[in-house]
Formats: C-alpha cells, sequence, structure tokens
C-alpha cells in the first residue's frame, strides 16, 4: 500500500485534481478520516475520538458488536418478483457475490466489516473481482479500509474519482455504500464523525475517571510541617513518605508533623451519574435500546422481550443493513433482481404466538398446511407422510420376499 506521499507524487501530474466534497475548496491531499475536508464546509473539527478510543469504551464497542452481529448473522438472498405467485421468489442459483463476496474470508465476516464501515465511517469501499457469467455483473469484491480511501474531484467537470493506494478509480469501477448522505454530497457520514464531540468527552470523562480511582485526581494525603520548609525540602520529604508508603509498613512521623488523608467520594464527585449518562448517549447515538447495554430499563416481561427485539432490528440494525442491500440491488444484481436480507426468524414472535398466528391462517384458507410448515422451517407434508414407504411404480413385496 503506497503512503500518502506516495499518492501526492503520483496526483503531481495530474492537474486540476483536488481533494474535498463536491462543495469544498481545499486542495491539500487529506485521508478520508479527515471528515472537515471531505464532507462539509471546512471549520474546526471537535475534539474526536479516534476509532481505537471509541471501541475502547465499553458501551461503544458492545453497541457496535450488537449492530453488527444482527447484520453478519443474517443471511440474505436474491429474489425476482413472480407475477403468476404474486411474490418475490428465492433464485434458485445465487449469485456467487452473495454466496462468498470476499473469497479471503467468510460472508460472515464480510458482513460484519461492511456494517462496521458504516457505523464508524458511514461508508464501505470495494474493489470488484471478475465478472460472473450468469449475472453479468462483478462475481465477488476486494473490501478497502474504510479510513484508507481518499476521494477526489475535478473542478472542470464535477467527477469525483477515489484514490486508492496511489491509483485513481472512477465511480464505476468500485462498489461504494453510502450509508446516508445529504443530496449533492458523495460521502455519508459515521458515528466518529457525526458525534465527534460527544464521544470526545465520553472519552475525557473515562480518561478523568481511572485517573481519579487511580488517586491521580486528588493526593491520597496532606502532610503538615511545624516551621516553614523549602521547596528542596518537601520534594525530598515526598519523596521519602513515597518509599516509605510503598511498603505498607506503619510509619513514624516526626515531632510536630500532622497527616490527614483526603477522602472523596466518586458519587458525590458525580462520576457515577456522568459515566451513566454517557452510557446513555452511546445507546441513544447508536440506536440501540439502552437495556442492551446493561442500563437501567422498563420492567421487560418475555412478550415485550420478543417485541423489543423486533423494534431493534426494525428501527437500528436495517439502518445499515438496507443500504448495503439497496447498493447490491443497484450494481451488483441484474435488472429485476433484488438483494433482501432474511429477518423473519430474528422477527419472529415467540413459538406460542406464531403456532396461533398460523392456525388461524390455514383455517381461513390465507396459507395452506404446507406454507405454514415452511415458515417453521419444516418440509411439506406430503413429504413426511411418504418417507419409509414404497416409491410409485415399485411393486411391495409380500412377506417372504422380505425375509
Amino acid at each position: 500500500m503506497a503512503t500518502r506521499n506516495d499518492v501526492g507524487r503520483r496526483l503531481a501530474g495530474r492537474p486540476g485534481l483536488r481533494v474535498g466534497s463536491l462543495a469544498g475548496s481545499r486542495s491539500s491531499l487529506r485521508p478520508r478520516s479527515d471528515w472537515a475536508a471531505l464532507i462539509g464546509e471546512p471549520h474546526e473539527m471537535p475534539a474526536p475520538a479516534t476509532e481505537a478510543q471509541a471501541l475502547a469504551l465499553p458501551p461503544f464497542g458492545r453497541g457496535v458488536a450488537l449492530l453488527a452481529n444482527a447484520v453478519a448473522g443474517t443471511g440474505w438472498s436474491a429474489v425476482r418478483w413472480d407475477p403468476a405467485l404474486g411474490v418475490d421468489v428465492r433464485l434458485v442459483d445465487q449469485p456467487s457475490v452473495l454466496v462468498d463476496p470476499d473469497p479471503m474470508t467468510t460472508p460472515w465476516n464480510y458482513r460484519w466489516a461492511a456494517t462496521e464501515d458504516g457505523i464508524l465511517y458511514g461508508n464501505h469501499v470495494a474493489l470488484f473481482g471478475d465478472l460472473d457469467f450468469r449475472t453479468g455483473r462483478p462475481g465477488w469484491v476486494i473490501p478497502l479500509p474504510a479510513d484508507q480511501v481518499w476521494i477526489m474531484t475535478d473542478p472542470e467537470d464535477g467527477r469525483y474519482w477515489f484514490a486508492i493506494g496511489g491509483e485513481l478509480f472512477g465511480p464505476e469501477s468500485l462498489l461504494h455504500v453510502a450509508f446516508g448522505n445529504r443530496s449533492g454530497e458523495v460521502l455519508g457520514r459515521g458515528v466518529l464523525y457525526q458525534y465527534a464531540s460527544s464521544l470526545g468527552g465520553f472519552v475525557a470523562a473515562e480518561d478523568h475517571a481511572a485517573a481519579y480511582f487511580n488517586g491521580g485526581a486528588l493526593p491520597p494525603a496532606v502532610l503538615s510541617s511545624p516551621t516553614v520548609v523549602q521547596q528542596s525540602q518537601a520534594d525530598d520529604l515526598k519523596t521519602k513518605w513515597r518509599e516509605m508508603t510503598s511498603t505498607r509498613e506503619p510509619v513514624i512521623l516526626p515531632s510536630g508533623y500532622v497527616l490527614t488523608p483526603i477522602v472523596s467520594n466518586a458519587e458525590q464527585a458525580q462520576l457515577t451519574e456522568s459515566r451513566t449518562w454517557n452510557a446513555s448517549l452511546v445507546a441513544m447515538l447508536l440506536g440501540i435500546p439502552p437495556w442492551k447495554l446493561g442500563l437501567e430499563g422498563p420492567s421487560m416481561t418475555y412478550q415485550n422481550v420478543e417485541t423489543a427485539d423486533i423494534d431493534f432490528v426494525r428501527d437500528s440494525v436495517t439502518r445499515y443493513a438496507d443500504p448495503l442491500a439497496a447498493a447490491y440491488t443497484k450494481w451488483m444484481m441484474p435488472r429485476g433482481t433484488q438483494v433482501k436480507f432474511d429477518w423473519l426468524g430474528r422477527m419472529r414472535a415467540d413459538q406460542s404466538t406464531v403456532a396461533s398466528l398460523l392456525t388461524g391462517y390455514t383455517a381461513a384458507k390465507i396459507l395452506s398446511t404446507d406454507e405454514a410448515r415452511a415458515v417453521l422451517g419444516r418440509p411439506p407434508m406430503d413429504t413426511v407422510a411418504l418417507e419409509n414407504t414404497t416409491p410409485a411404480g415399485v411393486p411391495e413385496l409380500t412377506p417372504s420376499e422380505a425375509i
């Protein structure tokens, strides 16, 4: 992978190209992590949290994992509308780009990484692989680190390019999934940019709390002298005090010296409330119910836990799954074919509710028995009934012949 200097040297021979959004005005080459230059008008960035700092925050890291796992663990498939049946029908021969999108890893890992790209940086980028002769579209992709891709625009015609490792690629040469962006903007916004100030404040609060509990926020004690001491004497006295206390043995003070321990209360210092609020803030910015991050929530019964999980998929997870499916539908599938995630298993209610619902549908002739069994992942009833029986056209054996 080329360095930023390599990129600059290779692009030096291309006059007119500049880095930034379509409305930006900066001309120097900047990484995509510098969101102020790429997404909006140039402005001062708030004190941000880096990716490592943000993911090190337990509520944030856990929240990202919940969202990424929900998308990664849900299968997707190509479907086509059947006018005779009036429903979308899953293709028997699935495109290879869905079965194995990245040959270097598993489909689960690919969907996890693409979702994490969308959460953190608001964009997922991948180079196209070889064509799939069945679809006429790419049969696999090469995912790229979201923070190592640059975008450049030509002020003459407004065309934009992606700079990757010192090479320029047009939009038609790669898959770019923007997880939400304004009209006229190319790049989406991730939480690291959109909530930079809040995440930076959370990191600062956690650093302060760590220093507080480690004794760094306040001195452990005050040692008073009966006489006036010089700074050098005070430094020497503190050094000897640390040496004595490091052994955790009883300390004998000279006559006249007074030791006053400083006792503080984390609750009175509002650290508890502050950390709880920050965790709730992370749940809010990720769109995750607070109780999924171990925070206090409403009283949950089995029934409303099921409903809450359905709401979590509908309101939070699809925020990152839908852009990925839409991009694959538009750029990776032939016309008339759609990519859909199979949310049925994750959004299904409890078994008793499903059984009652299917019984009512079959009684009302809305579903056949076999269609209801298919919802439960079971084969048609005829298949079960014919198991261990003689196939049609084969004569039955008599008891003597069977022996």
